[in-house]
């Protein structure tokens, strides 16, 4: 497999890549909280993909490859502006992205992103436990816990019942 994966040209690559756009840019949103610094990481993580395409081992791993190495530059975006996380209400607002409703949207921004990005990654792209604990680099029953955890969070954040899944 991993010649089939270096044997991809440039178009075939980024087609790849524009299949899962939305779940990509959804991804580092929940980290960055910034839509600029959103398209910043994705152009970076897809030049390093490409730069290091020959250590993907499985050419059916391509998404969790790839959202793993968007999650690191996102990581070191928000390292380089030393965790100061900026969120700008007009551009959230316009976003239909990221969840409609503010209060919830403040909730996922104030959970640690140990518990925030196994909620995205789970509930709002549609990963299985094990695919997202695959981009994480954790146990699945870490993730597990991790996703009971944010939404124990999240319901206390938000004071009740009402956004109980």
């Amino acid at each position: 497999m991993k010649a089939e994966v270096m044997s991809l040209n440039e178009a075939e690559f980024g087609g790849r890549i524009l299949k899962i756009r939305r779940r990509l840019y959804c991804t580092a949103y929940s980290i960055l909280w910034n839509e600029a610094d959103c398209l910043d990481a994705m152009q970076e993580a897809a030049a390093r993909a490409w730069m290091h395409r020959g250590r993907l081992r499985n050419e059916d791993f391509f998404e969790t490859w790839f959202t793993r190495i968007l999650i690191n530059e996102c990581r070191a975006l928000l390292r380089k502006r030393k965790g100061e996380i900026a969120l700008t209400e007009d551009i959230a607002a316009a976003r239909q992205d990221i969840p409609a409703d503010i209060d919830l949207q403040r909730a996922l921004m104030r959970l640690k992103p140990k518990y925030r990005l196994p909620l995205i990654l789970h509930y709002q792209d549609g990963y299985s436990l094990k695919e997202a604990g695959q981009i994480l680099g954790l146990r699945e029953a870490l993730v597990k816990s991790r996703l009971h955890q944010a939404r124990q969070e999240l319901k206390r954040l938000l004071g009740g019942d009402e956004y109980e899944a």
